[in-house]
């Protein structure tokens, strides 16, 4: 939030010798952290640079007929030598000169005043109009200052032009009752007062509002909702009004923060929403039908067009402020209607102040995805209590600046009682929670600075009257929390000795440590890691059975359909990056990520949503890894570019079983199709309906295309836990290198067409478990001489014993169970 250094010491004279930055530098010790501090200058540059002089000597320069040479005395200890071009510069004139080295503004553009020389003559500065230094229009020559104008004296100072500064607080959620210029001298007030300077933040006195006759043109209210979706609302009805531009110090409030200013009537409202921080609505009251304000709430489906244009479908939860006749005219607490707006024409207004329920603002904004200063404070909940002091300033200024009087009687409706909460205060539970002592006497000084009151004292504590402004303050501890900030946080001592706990490490710890081997790992294999959206468009999931549409979890209030659904898989924002890369003329993509999944599992469990609301949903953490494009071309040793294929995907992901001692041969294996994968590998846990750690294969055509992707895309998933339960079961351990020699022995094998070699090797490792150290396929055969829907596999079995040379009976032991159990398992025949 952009707040004033100027506007602020209205409030708070006391801080009118201090500078902005120590302004900002106390704001940041009591919670109100400052990020920074800009100078504003009502005229850009400041006028830095720009001084008086007298034009002492003018002649026409020798070699032109519309310049002048000129000597200018600008207080220095000569007079400057300056050729000008105006038609309008004379002898005895006093000017305003840009000396070498200004900075001059024309738009956006800018250029620095040099030392020149013109047509032979050198020029020292610029004798500048209106226009050049940003005080007026008129660029027909140069400006001429009256004859009593200070020679020398800046020309800042000489128009009176001052600095600002905008400080930009970075206000917390929870910190509502500081989104104002009065609350934030309010906490600086309770700083000073800490700090020995006594001093309290004080509005602008405001008298009560004179009410005008009963006229049949004030504007009547009705309430039609319930007390605790609007607990007060006050307005009133003025004419006569004579809207225009707004006063030269008006303005300059408004844009220091960077509000842009309008017209009287809606700077007005902005001022008061910025000094008090109470929202306010202004209506055209001739464009309130029946001469009514009703706040109630319309059917689903009602079109309500706002005033940026867009023509909107309510939803029937939506605070609406209507008319007589039921028509929209402006969205409780977050945005005005196009037909009920104030405009250059307005002279007759109904004022709006009001305290709406801050969940039902907050619903109703983020339903339209509407963001504005007035809900971004009912959001937050705001006092009751302000709605009556925001009122009255708002009339005294439109009564002074625009001329307007009170018609009829002040509405008030007020639903609920305004009660201060109360709470205890324990002296122990203060002590002992910001670990230091306090006396009761400074203890007092700071709540009564907080404006929190104290009703009754106790020899253990105190009873405190809470202010309604704070929200955030409803417990003891929160009134600690107060205290502390106030107290400061560096007034604490520090102990001369530290504590630490020591832990074992937990599961948590054991996991993340392997999660980080494994992506060094596959950046070590030439993958990226990407981080993608959680939230997706429920378009990837149609007609997808593998992930099923009505298993999506939807979000309430989406931002876009784009972003509608929270992601089933970590598939398709891979798929995005992979797009997108290849768009940017990427050769090859070889990305992983980790992210979480999420599933409706149902409608049988919703009904468990009454007592633990998440019962319905599971959340799963995932691992992805995608390849695609080529490699190689451009070096000398891979000259020309090669496809990258499923196979180097499977070994990347064997690789991380590999790394986590995960035994492939304690794996079950699966292989298939369905709606992701035209062909795929997944690897199951090997109990009985044992769940999938992983699956890998191509992904159909028709899903990578949707991306706009024209070639193969090979992608992997891994499921997070699982993963990291295999690997705690099997401890990764240094062993000895085996001294003993490899035994190999081959197989021709005759299998069916549909048997693969993976099924081959997972039978084979299961058969021989303690010697089988790998098996390799070297040959494939199918054709003539082998019977109709058979192959032929070439198989290498590679045997070795960790603690002595094989010998033959052991070899043929271990080579017979294996081919028992392929012939068994797959049908295979010996050729």
């Amino acid at each position: 939030m952009n707040i004033s250094y100027k506007w602020l010491c209205d409030y708070l004279p006391e801080i009118a010798d201090w500078n902005a930055q120590k302004v900002a530098d106390a704001l940041t010790s009591i919670g109100l952290e400052t990020g920074s501090v800009e100078k504003v200058d009502s005229i850009r540059g400041g006028l830095e640079g720009l001084v008086v002089g007298r034009v002492e000597t003018c002649v026409l320069h020798p070699n032109s007929d519309h310049l002048h040479c000129t000597t200018v005395n600008v207080g220095a200890e000569e007079p400057l030598k300056i050729v000008c071009g105006a038609p309008n510069v004379a002898e005895g004139q006093h000017v305003i000169v840009a000396t070498i080295g200004t900075t001059l503004y024309n738009g956006d553009e800018s250029f620095v005043i040099k030392k020149s020389k013109l047509r032979g003559e050198e020029s020292f500065g610029m004798i500048c109009s209106e226009v050049e230094i940003g005080v007026g229009t008129d660029a027909s020559g140069i400006m001429v200052l009256p004859d009593t104008a200070v020679v020398g004296m800046s020309a800042a100072q000489y128009f009176g032009l001052e600095s600002d500064y905008c400080l930009e607080v970075d206000i917390t959620p929870n910190r509502i009752d500081a989104t104002s210029h009065f609350g934030v001298a309010r906490d600086l007030a309770a700083y000073l007062t800490q700090h020995g300077r006594p001093a309290v933040a004080k509005l602008v006195p405001t008298e009560r509002i004179v009410t005008g006759q009963e006229n049949k043109n004030s504007i009547a209210v009705s309430i039609e909702v319930a007390p605790e979706e609007c607990p007060r609302y006050q307005g009133v009805t003025l004419e006569g009004l004579i809207n225009g531009e707004s006063p030269k110090w008006l303005r300059d409030r408004l844009e220091t923060i960077g509000v842009r200013s309008i017209n009287l009537l809606v700077d007005i409202s902005n001022f008061v929403l910025h000094e008090v921080g109470q929202p306010l609505h202004f209506f055209d009251a001739d464009k309130i039908a029946g001469q009514q304000i009703r706040v109630e709430k319309l059917p689903e489906g009602t079109l309500f067009t706002t005033l940026d244009g867009v023509e909107r479908k309510l939803n029937g939860r939506e605070l609406m402020i209507c008319d007589a006749s039921h028509n929209p005219l402006c969205m409780a607490g977050i945005f005005g209607g196009a037909g009920s707006g104030v405009t250059e024409a307005t002279t007759r207004i109904f004022i709006e102040s009001a305290n709406f329920n801050s969940t039902s603002v907050r619903k109703a904004a983020r339903s339209h995805a509407l963001n504005t200063d007035s809900s971004f404070r009912f959001e937050r909940g705001l006092d009751p209590e302000a709605t009556s002091y925001a009122l009255r300033r708002a009339v005294a200024l439109l009564q002074e600046l625009a001329g307007g009087h009170v018609v009829g009687e002040v509405i008030d409706c007020l639903q609920m009682p305004l009660e201060h909460p109360m709470c205890t205060l324990r002296r122990a539970k203060l002590f002992q929670t910001i670990g230091a002592t306090i006396s009761d006497e400074e203890v007092v000084r700071i709540l009564r600075s907080l404006d929190i009151c104290v009703s009754e004292e106790w020899p253990d504590g105190w009873l405190l009257s809470l202010p309604v402004y704070r929200t955030d303050v409803r417990r003891e501890i929160d009134v600690i929390e107060e205290v502390l900030r106030i107290y400061g946080y560096n007034e604490i001592p520090l102990k001369g000795y530290i504590q630490a706990n020591l832990a074992t490490r937990s599961n948590v710890d054991k996991d993340y440590k392997t999660e980080l081997l494994v992506s060094e790992q596959l950046v070590g294999s030439g993958y990226q890691e990407i981080l993608s959206n959680s939230l997706t468009a429920e378009k990837y999931y149609a007609d997808l059975g593998t992930y099923p549409v009505d298993q999506l979890v939807h979000l309430l209030n989406p931002l876009s359909q784009e972003l509608g659904v929270l992601r089933e898989t970590l598939l398709f924002g891979g798929l995005e990056a992979v797009a997108r890369n290849f768009n940017n003329r990427q050769q090859s993509c070889a990305f992983f990520e980790w992210g979480n999944c999420y599933r409706h599992r149902g409608v049988e469990h919703d009904r468990e949503s009454f007592s633990a609301p998440l019962a319905p949903y599971s959340e799963r953490a995932m691992l992805g890894l995608w390849l695609s494009g080529t490699r190689g071309g451009g070096n000398w040793l891979m000259p020309k570019e090669h496809p990258l294929d499923v196979y180097q995907l499977k070994a990347d992901v064997e690789n991380i079983l590999t790394r986590l001692n995960i035994p492939l041969s304690g794996l079950n294996l699966e292989l298939g199709s369905n709606d992701i994968f035209s062909d795929y590998i997944a690897y199951q846990t090997p109990k009985k309906n044992g769940k999938t750690l992983v699956w890998m294969g191509v992904l159909r055509t028709e899903i990578v295309r949707r991306f706009d992707i024209e070639v193969p895309v090979y992608y992997a998933e891994f499921d997070r836990s699982l993963l990291m339960d295999a690997g705690r079961e099997h401890p990764l351990l240094a062993q000895e290198i085996i001294k003993y020699p490899v035994v190999k022995r081959d197989f021709a094998l005759l299998l069916n067409n549909e048997i693969t070699f993976a099924q081959v090797e997972v039978v084979a490792r299961r058969a021989e478990q303690k010697l089988l150290r790998r098996v390799e396929l070297f040959d494939v055969y199918a054709g003539k001489n082998l019977p109709a829907g058979k192959k032929s596999y070439a198989v290498s079995f590679y045997l070795q014993d960790a603690d002595a040379t094989l010998t033959d009976k052991q070899i043929d032991k271990s080579m017979q169970r294996i081919r028992m159990l392929l012939e068994k398992e797959l049908g295979a025949e010996l050729r």
